[in-house]
Parts: structure tokens; sequence; C-alpha cells
């Protein structure tokens, strides 16, 4: 038996057409996925950030902008605030 496999994305179908003896049996199966609907461009933070694209397709590159030039991590020890 021969087995087909694809992706399906945005409404496209899969299609097979076998020809040959009548013993000849086919299997089609499609994992269909939807599109990636969150942010494509993201700036770093202090905190851990989760691009949540499992069971999508992005349709476009995912950008992580570099740290802004202006940045300045603002800490505090209790009598001294420092920017660095």
């Amino acid at each position: 038996m021969e087995r087909i496999t694809g992706i399906v994305t945005g409404g496209a179908s899969i299609g097979a057409s076998l020809s040959g003896s009548a013993s000849v049996g086919a299997a089609v199966s499609a994992a269909v996925s939807m599109p990636y609907a969150g942010a494509y461009e993201v700036t770093p933070t202090a905190q851990a950030q989760t691009l949540p694209v499992g069971g999508t397709t992005p349709l476009q590159d995912i950008v992580v902008n570099p740290i802004p030039s202006n940045y300045g991590l603002i800490t505090y020890n209790g009598s001294t605030i420092t920017v660095s």
C-alpha cells in the first residue's frame, strides 16, 4: 500500500491519483496548520518571552530586536540607585 502524507496550509488541498493493478491502494493524510496570529517582532526584556507558534505556521520571519540603545538597567540596593 502506498502512503501519501503532507501538510495543508492556507486552504490548500492534497490530492492523489494512482493507476495500476486493482490491488494498489492509497492512504492520504493531512495535518492542517493554522496561520500564526501572534507578534512577528519582539524586543528583549528581563523576563523570558514565549511566542506560541506550536501547531501554527508563521507567515513571515519572527524578528527579535536588539536591546534598545537608550536602555538603562536601574537597580536599588536600599541606599544607592545605579543606572548601568
